[in-house]
This record gives C-alpha cells, structure tokens and sequence, in this order.
C-alpha cells in the first residue's frame, strides 16, 4: 500500500464509496474532466475496478451533470449533491454522490447506490427479505448517522497523525470545518499544543488498546478523548480512531466546587467544628476533616464504628449517649447533645453535637451534623449526660 493510499485506509472500511479525485486539463475552477487517484473497494464494486488513473466523465457521458455541481464544490467549497439514473430490465437505479473540497485542490466524492426493482424481478432476494444492497445502505446510514448526529467529535487518523475522517461537530468544536482538518496532522492544526496528543495516539498504536485520557489546550479548554486502533480484514492496524468531548465547562465546575470545599473547610477549622455522618442501623461513623484535633486524637480513620467513639468517652458517660444515637421511630428528628471524650493524652475535651437524623435510601436512618468544640467552657459532666 502506498503512503498516499494508506492516508485513507479508513475508508476501505467504509460501505459507501469513496473517490479522490483530482482536477485534469482546463485549470482547477473549471476542468475538462476528473481524474480518480483512488477508490475504496465499495466505489470499485459500484463503478468497476480500473478507476484509479483513469478519468471519471469522458467515458461516461450521462454524467455531465456533475462537471457544474463539481466546478462549484471546488470554486466556493460548498458541498454539492448530485443524482444520476439510469434503467435496466431490472429497475431503476441511482447513484447519489456527495462531494467536496479537498486539500490541493482535490475533491472527496461519496457514492452510493438505489435501486427500484421491477415487477417479478430479484425474488430470491424478497423470499430473503433485503438485499446485501439494502443491507450496505442501512449500514451506511447508520454510521453517517452517529457520525454527524453526535456533539462530540469524531474522526479517524491514519498512521501518520492525518485526520481522515472528521464529523461537523467535530470540526466545529476545533473552529474549524471538515475540508480544513481533514488530511492534516494535530501538529500541522495546533503547532503549540500536539505533544500530549501525538503522545496519547502513538501510546495507542504501540499498546494497541482503547484508552482514555484528558488533553487540554492552551485557553483553558480541556477534551475527554477515548482512542482506539483502527484494523483491516486482515487484523492489521492501519490507524486510530477517537472520540472527544469537550469538558472544559464541567472542570471548571470541579474547580470551582474544590475552591468553595476549601474555604468551607477553612471556615469549619478556625471555628473548631468537623461534619459527621452517622448510619445508624450499622453504626458506622464517618468523619470529616479536622475531626481528630477535636476529639484529641493524632489521627482518625475516614470511617470507624460508633463504639470507637463510645470508648473514647468517660465510663459514665456511655450508655447515655448510645442512647441518644440509638435509631428512632420519630422522623425526622434534631439532635443536640453535650458530651466529654478522653484525648489521646489523656485530656478531658468537652463537646458539642448538633445534628438531624433522616430515613435515607431504603429507609436506612442516618445522623448528619456538627461537632464542635467547647473544651474552653466548663468541664463538668454535662447535664444531659448526667445519670
């Protein structure tokens, strides 16, 4: 395979044809005819298989109508439709092609067949109930429809970093259209910013996996980019594919959500308060940050029993607060307590609990609330601990 055919490998994979053709005689606005450079095996079963270096038109003269819708794709770079029929004792057939602009000055033609089957004709096929004709079509149809359907961008490289296939929204989302990104490498489009990207597809290529990974450009933006190898019949990789989303808006929504979590925790830590969470049928604790300092401890686990807590406690002081945390029939119900606890030096820490018990998903009931410190304030036993 030459390294301009392997430039579009992708498409041998393609159940639609596909041609590159280029401009011969007459200057590039207005030529006398189109001369194919290549054509994916679905374009040689459609149109025979001596296209490539031969010209499109002059053999075939019912197709002049596409000279006009041709010369206008490469003078504006609009995309252009065209429509040839032609009958046989079978039906009626059409050949849809959709073109457009390509770089030096070449055009990229999709094609593919219609057709409308004459009475009694092709019954093996209707006992069947489609055609392989039929079938190439809806698959065609579907994967046009993913393609240019999705938000996100998605597009194929060959082995040498060229985009060969890119949807609209894709190219939108690099500001860009199609014609622009297409035959051209992230290097070539984003000569500042390609390094992780060429990095992530060649780590791709060599591990020949699907991986996912975050690829930021200058400006703040950033993508979620999933790749994955590109194999031909043969299980040969001849590319890559990918798929990117542009996440910029939600990292920036992390961001903002770690900053305010920051000085919330700020706030929670020069006012000696840490949030809790307690399940109640488990008796399972979980703390939140600055939790240990309160209760005296070098260090506390992100979740331990409620007993840990009770056996940090004085001796007389447990049995009334394993009454109070015990589940309730009343909900929702607010809790406030005083309670002392032994630090780990043996220091007696007075303190403070507020908190709300809700009957959370499956009636489970939990604890959720406050602690706060008041060792600074008396430390005799508080009086809804007292015996």
């Amino acid at each position: 395979m030459s390294s301009f055919e392997s430039s579009f490998a992708s498409e041998a994979l393609n159940p639609d044809g596909f041609l590159v053709l280029r401009p011969d005689g007459g200057g590039n606005e207005a030529p006398d005819d189109f001369v194919c450079e290549y054509a994916n095996p679905a374009a040689q079963a459609l149109l025979g298989d001596r296209l490539e270096g031969a010209a499109i038109l002059a053999t075939r003269r019912t197709w002049g109508g596409l000279r006009a819708a041709w010369e206008m794709t490469l003078s504006t770079g609009l995309r252009s439709e065209h429509l040839i029929h032609w009958e046989t004792g079978s039906g009626v057939h059409t050949l849809r092609f959709r073109a457009a602009r390509a770089p030096e000055g070449r055009l990229y033609v999709w094609l593919d067949a219609q057709s409308r089957l004459a009475v009694g004709a092709a019954r093996s096929d209707q006992a069947l109930g489609t055609t392989a004709e039929e079938s190439l079509r809806r698959t065609s149809a579907l994967f046009q429809a993913v393609m240019q359907g999705s938000t996100d961008a998605i597009y194929t490289k060959n082995l040498e970093g060229q985009y060969t296939r890119i949807n609209a929204a894709g190219a939108r989302l690099m500001g860009r259209t199609v014609e622009e990104v297409v035959g051209h490498t992230d290097a070539e489009l984003w000569p500042d910013e390609a390094r992780a990207s060429v990095a992530h597809d060649r780590e791709v290529l060599a591990f020949r996996q699907t991986l996912t990974y975050e690829e930021a450009q200058s400006g703040g933006r950033v993508w979620l980019s999933t790749k994955g190898v590109l194999r031909d019949e043969q299980g040969r990789v001849f590319g890559l594919f990918g798929i990117s989303r542009d996440i910029t808006e939600r990292k920036r929504m992390e961001e903002a959500l770690h900053q305010e979590k920051a000085r919330l925790q700020q706030a929670l830590s020069a006012a000696s308060v840490a949030l809790f969470d307690l399940r109640m049928p488990q008796g399972l604790l979980r703390w939140g940050p600055g939790a240990a300092a309160l209760l005296g401890q070098p260090s506390l686990p992100a979740e331990e029993p409620l007993m840990a807590l009770l056996a940090r406690l004085p001796p007389e002081d447990r049995l009334a607060m394993a009454t109070r945390l015990a589940p309730s029939a009343r909900l929702p119900l607010k809790l406030s307590l005083d309670f002392r606890v032994v630090g780990a030096r043996g220091e007696l820490r007075r303190l403070a609990l507020w908190g709300e018990v809700h009957a959370g998903d499956g009636q489970e009931q939990r604890l959720l609330g406050v602690v706060v410190d008041l060792t600074q304030r008396s430390l005799t036993p508080p009086s809804d601990m007292a015996a």
